[in-house]
């Protein structure tokens, strides 16, 4: 899987508190060799350049397969899935996702079936496609996400895992406020993600972009995420 094109780019920022966080969260979205859309992302946190990186293919709004790479003081950990699909036949919610990934032990495999459930390779700029998705299914879906939730369980890490997410429409003040601050033609959600993000702020403009992403931490710090240095084709009209 490798990008042959460009067609567009850019970076978020992270903010806690006010205060830029030394994060490198830079995406580009393209085409591979067969002409199918491809989206390349990683996050990197630190000066050793430690974290995540994601190549996926994208078509009808889902992740069909993608290719995760974890890097730490450790050691370099690597996972590949896929939906297992008919030849020729469209991708669709609840397909089986295959997932392969490189434990202590050595490689491992699972397949995970379910109607409402689809896959998440967890980055920032795939938070566009699964809010429109959860827009479509308002009593949520199931995300199968690679596991990073820690790290040092070097068993779990990279391994399927079940998360239910949802999102609904957000109205009133904040809705307006957020989207007069962002720019035009902005949609705004309320989002439940994992346990570290409940009753998250999400902005997405009509292109299907997360423009920006708020939300409250367990301390009681406020997180922010906001789409900077953005390059984008004229040959595109939505990131997925």
């Amino acid at each position: 899987m490798r990008l042959s094109s460009t067609l567009a780019q850019g970076r978020y920022e992270y903010s806690c508190d006010g205060r830029t966080m030394p994060v490198q969260d830079n995406w580009q979205l393209g085409l591979d060799e067969h002409g199918n859309r491809m989206l390349e992302s990683q996050r990197l946190v630190g000066e050793q350049g430690h974290g995540m990186a994601v190549r996926a293919l994208l078509q009808a709004g889902l992740v069909t397969e993608c290719e995760v790479r974890w890097r730490d003081e450790v050691d370099e950990v690597h996972a590949h899935y896929s939906l297992q699909r008919a030849v020729d036949s469209a991708p669709a919610m609840g397909d089986t996702i295959l997932a392969r990934w490189s434990g202590p032990n050595g490689p491992q495999e699972a397949e995970l079936e379910g109607r409402n459930r689809l896959l998440f390779p967890l980055m920032r700029i795939f938070m566009g496609p699964l809010l429109l998705k959860l827009n479509e299914y308002r009593d949520g879906l199931e995300a199968v996400s690679p596991d990073v939730v820690d790290p040092s369980q070097r068993g779990k890490l990279l391994a399927p895992r079940i998360s239910f997410r949802s999102a609904r429409p957000m109205a009133g003040d904040a809705a307006t406020q957020g989207a007069q601050e962002l720019g035009t033609d902005i949609t705004a959600f309320i989002y439940h993600g994992d346990e570290a993000e409940r009753d998250a702020h999400c902005f997405l403009d009509s292109r299907g972009l997360l423009i920006g992403y708020d939300w409250p931490s367990s301390t009681g710090r406020m997180w922010q995420v906001r789409l900077r240095d953005l390059e984008w084709s004229s040959q595109l009209e939505a990131l997925a």
